[in-house]
This record gives structure tokens, sequence and C-alpha cells, in this order.
């Protein structure tokens, strides 16, 4: 064993892995479970009870020599009779995580990013929802989202636009003017339902009606992330901010922000009769993205473009989803809900040469990341996999190419924007593509 302060975060699971495998062999390290504290320290609890308390001190100490820094200095070591084990053994937000080519089961206690844990919903809702997300901004996902709002409307449909974008909100100044502004918005709600409760008059100040909303044609309603209050007194958002995204304990449970979201989402679509509800995601891979993707049963359109930036990105994301997907196996329930992902090419260049390059690195991002693998432990007949040139896959992607016209994209100061002669040939494409996913999910929908 090398120096014990070199062991590092990314060393530190495989090294507690290859101690189990020397010392208890491969059945104990998968029948056991591992868990890292909030710290990033780890212990294992095996399960089994424990017969020598020399196996268990030698055990310990291996533990602790290969883990250096990482080794819980309270109890690296527990065994099935020692209390508490059992809760941790059961405990079902294990992960199972390949490590040296053997699955071991990882609990993972996180102060943040804990949405990023719960387990996906895989029922689709009605009426269906999309959610625009990216790991950056400046990738036209917000543009994208008020041409679809306004090109839904044209054709008679009724949209509800919800802006989740917390820390950096735009959809409120693209789809609502001054008139049209809301009292309150998404930030408010979660921040009054952790106090007070959150009223249906509530809901009801949190909705703006958009200009696009016009005789004869569909509904846009707009919920902005900050409303017409946070105009007035804009020294109130960062501290509302800080307190929107923390969980609501109460006496009985701790709610967690995500269940708020799926909530709000619910009851705000239950006070229309909406055909669609887009919904505007935080960019990046933060606690506050993790619902948006994972828990409104949404199709999720995952933006980028055709840079190295936007594989590695995904990758760090879909490889997580993956695990997620492996803990659904292994439990017994279908990761259907991997469906419900689907690629963005955005700012797309005209160079089919190039355009064919990002559709294979998508595809093999997709295909490491989140398809199944044959050792995944699926049965064959519920595995996710396509073929690369398959374009109903998640990795197939909708397409907005490049247009400078949109640099400056800014309705609410030229309507212009948002007429179908301007947009149509640039989203024509994207906009297809969309009907076809809302076709999918509710296919009487005219």
């Amino acid at each position: 064993m090398s120096d014990m302060h070199s062991v590092l975060f990314d060393d530190s699971l495989p090294r507690l892995a290859e101690t189990i495998l020397r010392t208890l062999g491969e059945e104990a390290l998968q029948r056991g479970v591992a868990l890292r504290d909030a710290t990033g320290q780890l212990s294992f609890i095996v399960h089994e009870e424990c017969k020598s308390d020399v196996m268990r001190s030698e055990l310990a100490q291996a533990l602790s020599v290969a883990l250096g820094p990482y080794a819980r200095p309270d109890r690296v070591l527990a065994f099935l009779n020692d209390a508490g084990a059992k809760q941790i053994l059961e405990d079902p937000s294990r992960l199972p995580i390949k490590v040296n080519g053997v699955f071991c089961q990882l609990v993972d206690r996180r102060i943040v990013g804990t949405g990023w844990l719960d387990i996906p919903k895989s029922e689709i809702a009605i009426p269906p929802r999309i959610v625009f997300s990216s790991l950056k901004g400046g990738v036209g996902r917000s543009t994208a989202l008020v041409v679809a709002a306004a090109d839904l409307a044209r054709r008679n449909r009724n949209v509800l636009v919800v802006d989740l974008d917390l820390e950096a909100p735009g959809l409120r100044d693209l789809l609502l003017d001054d008139e049209r502004m809301p009292q309150l918005g998404s930030v408010d709600y979660l921040v009054e339902a952790a106090i007070s409760g959150s009223s249906d008059d509530l809901l009801r100040d949190m909705v703006g009606v958009s200009s696009l909303t016009k005789g004869g044609g569909g509904r846009v309603d707009v919920v902005p992330a900050l409303g017409r209050k946070s105009t007035l007194y804009p020294e109130n958002v960062l501290p509302k901010l800080a307190r929107a995204m923390i969980e609501t304990i109460t006496e009985e449970s701790t709610i967690s922000v995500g269940s708020q979201i799926s909530s709000m989402i619910a009851r705000l679509s239950a006070r229309e009769a909406y055909d669609v509800i887009l919904i505007d995601s935080r960019a990046g891979l933060a606690e506050l993205a993790a619902p948006a993707m994972l828990r409104l049963g949404a199709t999720v359109l995952l933006f980028g473009t055709a840079q190295k930036q936007t594989i590695e990105g995904y990758r760090s994301l879909l490889t997580a989803l993956k695990l997620l997907a492996q803990r659904d196996r292994m439990e017994g329930r279908n990761a259907d809900w991997r469906l419900m992902f689907k690629a963005v090419y955005a700012k797309a260049s005209f160079n089919e040469d190039a355009a064919a390059a990002f559709r294979d690195d998508l595809y093999e991002l997709f295909a490491d990341g989140l398809y199944d693998e044959e050792q995944d432990g699926g049965n064959g007949d519920d595995d996710v996999t396509f073929p690369i040139d398959d374009q109903s896959a998640p990795h197939w992607p909708l397409v907005i190419p490049f247009n400078q016209s949109f640099i400056d994209f800014d309705p609410s100061r030229a309507p212009s924007h948002l007429t179908q002669a301007f947009y149509e040939q640039t989203f024509r494409p994207f906009l297809d593509g969309l009907d076809g996913i809302i076709a999918s999910v509710h296919p009487e929908q005219p």
C-alpha cells in the first residue's frame, strides 16, 4: 500500500472493494454494503454476524490502512448483528456500483445532491410535460421553449410554461410584459410552502397570461421564477432563493424540494385544461435540476452543442442515471424512464461531416451511460438498447441549426421574433419532433 495520505476520493471505494475481496471474498462484497458519509469517509457493513473478535480487529485495521483519511474513524467496519447495521443493509437508496469488475452496493449519504438518488418516476404524466435542460447556458434552450410555446398556441394548443431555472430566470421577460406579470413565481411557492403552506390563492397569483394568447388561438400561461413582488423588493430575492432550495421539515416528515416541485406542477396543471406543459430547468448538474429530470414523468430534452464539453458533461449525468437504472432492475422495477430522455443538437452546423461525428459521439455516450449491457442484470426482454441509426432512439438528436438572427432574440421588444415567418425555417424540424413526442404521450390530442 502507498502512503495513506495519497488516497483521494476516486481511490477510496476501489480500495475498500479490493480489501473486502482479498479478505472476505466476492460474495461478501456483493451482499454487504459500503456506507459513504456526508464527508466522503467510508465504512463497510458485512451481511453476516461477526464470528471472531480477532477477525473484526484485523479486517478493521486492513480497511483503515487501505482507506487512509477516507476510513471512518468511529466505525470503519460493522456486522449484521451490530446496532444499526440491518437498516443500512436494507436501505432502499443503495446503489449497485461496479468496482474492479464486481458489483458492490453503496449507500451514499449526502447533504446536497440527494435528488440524484431518488427513484425516477416511470409513469408518463398527462398532459405531457417536456423539460428543457442543458449543462450550460447559451445553447438556445430557453429560446427553443419560447418558440415551441408560440407555435403550439398558434395551432390552438393550451400551454403552461413553468420557469424552474430559479437562479438565472429568463422566461418572464421573454413571454410576459409588465402589465401581465403575476405577483409571485415558482420561488415564492417553494418558500411559502415551507412556512404557511401553498393556498389556491397563491397558485392563482403565480400565473400570468402571455400576449401569445390571442383570440382564436391557444392559451399560454406562464409561471415565472420571480414575480412582480420580487421586482418591488429586490433585496429579498437572494434570501428567498436560499430558502427555496432547502427541504421542508415538519413534525411528521421531511419534504424534499423535488416533492414540492412535483406537487406544484401537478396543482398548476389541474387548474386549466392544458394540452402540454413546458418546463425550463436549471442548467447544470446541481440539486435543483434533479427533480425536473427524474420526478415529473416528463420527456427531458438534453440540449447541447457539438463540443467535447457537451459529451463529457453528459457522460457524468448519464453514468449517474445508469446507476439508478441498475438499482431499479436489481430490485424488480422497470427502468423505462430512460426512454423519456432525448438529445437535442443545438446551434447545429450545416457541415454534414461534423453533424455525423456528433451523432456518433451521442450514440457512444448513450450506449455507455444509459443503455443496457448484457451483464447489467436484465432479462433481455426489457433491455433498453438501440442501433446507432434508430432515429426514434434517445441518442438520435432533434436538430436546431445555427441561425445568426436568433443571437438577439428578444420577443418582448421585437414581437416579430415569435411570428411563424421568423422561426419557421430554423425551428420546424425541432417543432415537428416535439409534436411527435407529444403525440406519443397523448395520442388523443388534436
